[in-house]
């Protein structure tokens, strides 16, 4: 009997763990994306305070959803940078904003770095040739700017190559991170395009989910089998 309940224990924790968050990040999530819409309605009627307030926005929404489920706090950190970043690109302060940014990318480069499993050195050659070569096309017209967006790339490369380690999710969200920023670069160096706003609000939108849900979801994972792991051993106890 005591075997039997000790068991009906251990799945009633399991199934806690596989439901958590469930019942609170619905609502979280809606608003992420209610605001990726306004941001981009925003964009397309030219309407800049609800591009500025729906940007801002953005990231805590994601955090709050992000915490609901349980993630680590150095993704809270890292998304909150971003929405601090965001709000003051918005507001066209470059400088700050890139700094908050790389604050950003220095979170999520230490939480990748942290639950490294393999590491492919295939995915740091081809980020360091497609960073090299986005920075080499951009120098010539960058100006006062060039050594803040090299400074810059480091960060964002780095980002990408450890979330592509990380996960394959997250690996995603690094690579659309890295596509929003170079083309953040393009219009910088002087080469703007009509689709080109909305292109970077849509592939950092879902980067940025990319690399949230991965994180989430392989952190639950892993409670999941640590606790597998902890029932399994009282089990054994319980015999």
């Amino acid at each position: 009997m005591k075997h039997r309940a000790g068991r009906l224990v251990n799945r009633l924790e399991l199934g806690g763990l596989l439901s958590m968050g469930h019942s609170q990040d619905t609502g979280w999530a809606a608003a992420y994306w209610g605001c990726a819409m306004a941001h981009a309605v925003g964009h397309v009627l030219n309407v800049p305070v609800l591009r500025v307030v729906s940007k801002s926005a953005l990231m805590p929404t994601l955090a709050a959803w992000s915490r609901c489920r349980g993630c680590p706090r150095l993704l809270v950190a890292a998304l909150l940078a971003s929405a601090t970043g965001d709000t003051l690109m918005e507001q066209g302060l470059l400088y700050p904003g890139m700094a908050t940014y790389a604050a950003a990318h220095a979170c999520y480069v230490t939480l990748f770095a942290r639950g490294l499993e393999r590491t492919r050195w295939q995915v740091l050659a081809a980020y360091t040739g497609a960073g090299s070569a986005i920075v080499a096309v951009l120098w010539p017209r960058l100006g006062p700017l060039r050594r803040s967006v090299a400074a810059y790339s480091v960060m964002l490369t780095a980002t990408a190559v450890t979330s592509g380690w990380y996960d394959r999710r997250t690996g995603s969200g690094g690579a659309l991170f890295l596509i929003s920023d170079a083309l953040i670069g393009t219009r910088l160096a002087g080469h703007d395009f009509p689709s080109r706003a909305p292109l970077v609000g849509l592939t950092y939108t879902i980067g940025q989910y990319q690399l949230a849900s991965g994180v989430v979801a392989h952190h639950r994972q892993q409670r999941i089998q640590v606790a597998a792991k902890g029932n399994g051993a009282t089990c054994l106890k319980q015999s």
